[in-house]
């Protein structure tokens, strides 16, 4: 994942509830959730990389769980012959 800008990026809304934006707020600024080494970066900027490394893991594990389920396939028609 891309975190430096060389991939451009779009906008797009989010919808959160205000205590989900409270929390983020306040991980922000109780420093857990990590701004890039020598960086300091506005509130806003380390919530949108958070939720985009939150993105980019979750679309990891969906191709790890395809992978495992396509090698579980061939070894179900193996077993077949």
């Amino acid at each position: 994942m891309d975190m430096f800008g060389k991939i451009p990026l779009i906008e797009i809304p989010v919808h959160v509830t205000p205590d989900q934006k409270k929390w983020l707020e306040k991980m922000v600024e109780e420093g857990r959730i990590a701004v890039p080494p020598g960086g300091t970066l506005e509130k806003g900027s380390v919530i949108s990389m958070f939720m985009r490394l939150l993105i980019h893991n979750a679309m990891e594990e969906q191709q790890r769980q395809a992978a495992i389920e396509a090698a579980e396939e061939d070894d179900d028609d193996d077993d077949d012959e």
